[in-house]
């Protein structure tokens, strides 16, 4: 798949007086695994929600799979569903995106809403609930699952469509260390070729494993952009970005030394 997913040339946007994207410019290639790195008020999340035209920019031009992203393109209810039927957002909290009474009707709802015919989003239903391995929770309420669960629904819940364009906020958040390490590892095997995806994070022990391109960002700015393990490796970049600090260890007697450690454990300098 060949083509540009994403478009971003000197995009800005204020929330009231606060201004969250400020000259952003970037290109995102259809097939590309992109994250956006950065920490809490970074601008990451806006601009994750400008890439699924939950928002708009006031300032600059962005453009996904060559439409324009700008309120009045949306106005247009065709153009609206052809884009919402390619890119798909997860949303940071779970509990935001699940409304439904069970898991099946939680996996049947986007397919419906797409017009899909009943032995087709029923054949859909069966294929995802395996793949995602939650064929016991089909019957359960989303509200009643773990976190770890709700996340993996929610997934199911937006790949079930088969989406062009995966976009994820934060999605190892408040998770346990088990079903951190299964949903990452999910992001990284399970999602089938091809599949554009861009992954908002602060959690630097993720981006290897799940994007070969990470953008940083820093207050509202794009501050560096590049193979991900060159920006793992730019120790004085993420400390600059503030996703690291450097914190001292004693060894007792006087002495220590200083290691650099990411918000989920150490990093090295390699």
């Amino acid at each position: 798949m060949s083509g540009t997913a994403f478009d971003f040339q000197d995009v800005a946007y204020a929330y009231r007086a606060h201004r969250a994207l400020d000259g952003v410019s970037f290109s995102v290639q259809l097939g590309e695994r992109v994250a956006l790195l950065g920490a809490n008020g970074s601008g990451k999340s806006t601009l994750l929600r400008m890439m699924d035209a939950l928002c708009f920019a006031s300032g600059g031009m962005a453009t996904a799979l060559g439409a324009p992203l700008s309120e009045k393109a949306f106005e247009d209810e065709a153009a609206n569903f052809a884009f919402r039927r390619r890119v798909g957002l997860v949303f940071q909290n779970p509990d935001v995106q699940l409304f439904n009474p069970t898991v099946l009707d939680e996996l049947a709802f986007g397919p419906l809403q797409l017009g899909w015919d009943k032995a087709k989003v029923k054949a859909a239903i069966e294929a995802t609930l395996q793949r995602f391995n939650i064929a016991h929770l089909r019957d359960r309420p989303p509200h009643r699952l773990s976190g770890g669960e709700k996340k993996r629904v929610a997934i199911a819940s937006v790949i079930i469509t088969e989406p062009d364009v995966l976009l994820l906020d934060e999605p190892t958040a408040a998770l346990d260390p088990k079903s951190r390490a299964e949903l990452v590892a999910f992001l990284a095997h399970g999602l089938g070729e091809g599949r554009t995806v861009v992954i908002a994070t602060h959690d630097l022990d993720i981006i290897e494993d799940v994007a070969e391109r990470t953008i940083v960002l820093q207050e509202g700015k794009v501050a560096a952009d590049g193979r991900t393990l060159d920006i793992l490796h730019d120790i004085d970049l993420l400390r600059q970005t503030h996703l690291v600090f450097e914190h001292h260890h004693s060894h007792g007697q006087g002495h220590g030394h200083d290691h650099p450690h990411g918000l989920h454990g150490h990093i090295h300098r390699g």
